[in-house]
């Protein structure tokens, strides 16, 4: 019983299949009559296809130069911060300064900027406006005295001439 199947000892050579290179002249394994000369056998390596490749193996990067002293750093390190609304700080000042219906209607507008636009300034917007109502309240306060010593002075004055 023989066996039929072909291993690298007993594959015939490119000289024993008549094989020639690409450029038509004989292999290393002919002489230079084209008789096969006498060749050792030789172990012959896998394909390289079927060596394994490991895709999630990736070389590392080549390490980056160090910046030149002098060299110009990027433009920003912080990213911009959003925009104060305008009106919010109109608000609280005309709120500090006793303005009183002024930042109240100022406080509300410019709460409605800051929800539509997303800017900065709540926090003042809301400082001035509670400021203002706190003077109109004052004002309301004062006005209310007047009118009590005013309706005081018209009582006496009527009860005291009969």
């Amino acid at each position: 019983m023989t066996n039929d199947t072909p291993t690298p000892e007993s594959s015939p050579t490119p000289a024993e299949t008549g094989a020639t290179g690409a450029t038509g002249a004989t292999s290393a394994t002919e002489t230079l009559d084209g008789t096969p000369a006498a060749t050792t056998a030789t172990a012959t390596l896998p394909p390289a296809a079927t060596v394994p490749t490991y895709p999630a193996y990736q070389a590392p990067a080549a390490p980056q130069p160090p910046a030149a002293p002098g060299a110009p750093q990027p433009a920003q390190l912080y990213p911009p911060q959003p925009k104060t609304n305008i009106l919010g700080i109109i608000t609280l000042v005309l709120g500090i300064l006793g303005f009183g219906v002024v930042p109240v209607i100022t406080g509300h507008i410019a709460l409605s900027q800051i929800k539509k636009t997303g800017e900065d300034g709540r926090g003042l917007t809301l400082a001035g406006l509670i400021l203002g109502y706190i003077t109109v309240a004052g004002w309301l306060l004062v006005a209310a005295f007047w009118v009590a010593i005013a309706g005081f002075a018209v009582v006496g004055a009527a009860l005291s001439t009969y």
